[in-house]
């Protein structure tokens, strides 16, 4: 059960980290620019203090921890060989459920920092914190199933 669960996981956070790394690249889709693409996803081209080689590196960033949190969760089942020890993956799999789980949940509280423009603040209520948090559920049932 656990095999299948983590490769329900990396299936939807492997995409996920490729769309950050065509939009570290420039390419805003599926928007029309760069600043709707922001507006949409709570991105760094919000800030208008952050030059393009600091948005293309934040976003880099972004998705090279998406593309391991896709990968974690099959190292920890064993889907794939891991490179790192066991326990070690076990950790970095149970921060990365912690990360989930209290980023969606904060999604919900007007405290957070996160930034309150249309359209993220809606998609964040009605797309991003259920997925994550279902995310971080799945990663929580796979560590204790083990």
């Amino acid at each position: 059960m656990t095999s299948g669960l983590a490769l329900i996981v990396a299936a939807i956070l492997a995409p996920i980290a490729g769309l950050h790394f065509l939009w570290a690249l420039g390419t805003p889709w599926p928007f029309n620019s760069e600043r709707l693409l922001a507006q949409a996803v709570g991105g760094p081209g919000l800030d208008p203090k952050i030059g393009p080689t600091a948005k293309c590196g934040v976003t880099i960033v972004a998705a090279g921890a998406i593309l391991i949190s896709a990968i974690l969760p099959l190292f920890y089942a064993r889907v794939l060989p891991s490179p790192l020890p066991y326990q070690l993956v076990f950790w970095l799999l149970a921060v990365q459920t912690a990360v989930f789980l209290l980023r969606g949940c904060l999604g919900y509280m007007s405290l957070s920092a996160m930034p309150q423009i249309e359209p993220f603040r809606t998609y964040n209520r009605r797309f991003f914190n259920p997925l994550i948090i279902a995310l971080g559920l799945a990663c929580a049932v796979i560590l204790l199933a083990d």
